[in-house]
């Protein structure tokens, strides 16, 4: 086993974060693990119908302890005995900054470190202020959720959210870029907005963005209950792809295009897209209470990363000890997203039975009346946000 190496002066900052077309064979010769992802929070400042975490408004929030993380975190790191460590740090939520102070207490410890950062966030919360703190604990990097440029739709598609919103995210992604950070613009695609994706790309490459990825909606989280009516059947999901390749030749964006990527859908190959096939090949998704799993998709479950179970440590010695496994019989074949192009398996091992958490509050809307194109625009409303 070799041991990813941390980055280096001679490598761009951002190396970390470069997607590479995995193979569908040839999982089970071991990738060592380099990605953390750790969950700051379960609770959002906006119900997202697509929410494969099945957060939102007025959800416990849960934040991180991350005074118990950073140990666990940390004695990893400077352990001699154990030569396996992480290039790259993910923080997400929920909506990461709504607990801003706690992100910091993480990220900053890592400045200096080789170690790459990025935050995951909805792009409402990003202002002025937010962002020059982002970018004094020396954050390497944003991946913020674009899905559409018309109001009525996000509307639709998104509890609490407000018609100013399309606007105010494009300027905020505008400003993170002026601020020199790295940035990642996610697209989920849907059957509420697939007929604007090369807008939205053109738009991200006006703005100078760094990374577009494509991401057909997945039936997890919140999106479990109504895949057929959220995401694009497997035919018209290929379709997609073979469409958008096609105005990509036909209309080629002008200036510097970023990088485009798709997530998660091996069939975007044939369009000739790069595409990462299995986000859990490298990486931990680590939840506030504790659990460590491969993924945030996936139940595979790796033990806690609270110190007093183990911590991090015992977490990267179980996915070595339970690695070719996971990916003969778990892999990339029980991942909730092949639901959208082929035939799944169930998961191999599923978690341990864990203590049940305090009955979350209702989200503020009905999951089942979000997801389709409105013919009409629903009233706004405009509180002010609040983190």
């Amino acid at each position: 086993m070799v041991a990813r190496p941390h980055a280096t002066p001679s490598r761009s900052r951002h190396w970390a974060f470069h997607t590479e077309s995995l193979p569908l064979t040839g999982l089970t010769a071991y990738r060592p693990l380099g990605r953390v992802e750790v969950k700051f929070l379960d609770g959002c400042n906006r119900s997202c119908a697509f929410c494969v975490n099945e957060d939102h408004i007025g959800k416990v929030l849960n934040p991180l302890d991350t005074d118990r993380f950073n140990t666990s975190l940390h004695t990893w790191l400077e352990s001699t005995d154990e030569q396996e460590k992480p290039f790259a740090l993910y923080g997400t939520g929920g909506e990461p900054l709504m607990v801003l102070d706690l992100v910091d207490e993480v990220i900053r410890p890592l400045a200096g470190s080789g170690i790459a950062t990025r935050l995951v966030t909805n792009g409402t919360l990003l202002n002025e202020s937010r962002i020059a703190r982002l970018v004094d604990m020396q954050l390497t990097g944003l991946k913020i959720t674009y899905n559409t440029t018309d109001s009525a739709r996000l509307l639709s598609m998104v509890g609490g959210s407000h018609a100013k919103d399309v606007d105010t995210v494009l300027e905020n992604i505008r400003t993170a870029k002026a601020a020199g950070l790295w940035v990642f613009v996610r697209v989920s695609v849907g059957r509420s907005n697939d007929d604007e994706i090369k807008k939205i790309y053109d738009l991200m490459t006006g703005i100078g963005v760094d990374v577009v990825q494509l991401k057909p909606w997945i039936p997890s989280g919140l999106a479990a209950s109504h895949p057929d009516d959220l995401a694009l059947p497997p035919e018209q999901t290929q379709h997609f792809f073979e469409d958008f390749a096609r105005q990509l030749r036909a209309a080629p964006t002008t200036g510097r295009p970023p990088r485009l990527t798709v997530s998660c859908y091996p069939p975007a190959r044939s369009s000739g897209l790069t595409t990462k096939d299995c986000p859990h090949v490298e990486k931990i998704y680590c939840e506030p209470g504790g659990r460590v799993m491969v993924c945030n998709y996936a139940d595979e479950y790796l033990g806690s990363w609270f110190p007093e179970d183990g911590g991090l440590l015992s977490v990267v010695a179980r996915r070595r000890e339970l690695y070719s496994r996971m990916m003969d019989d778990h892999g990339v074949t029980s991942c909730p997203a092949r639901l959208n192009w082929s035939q799944p398996a169930g998961p191999a091992s599923p978690p341990p039975t864990v203590p049940a958490s305090p009955p979350d509050t209702a989200p503020l809307f009905s999951p089942q009346s979000l997801w389709r194109r409105p013919s009409q625009a629903p009233a706004p409303t405009d509180p002010s946000d609040r983190p």
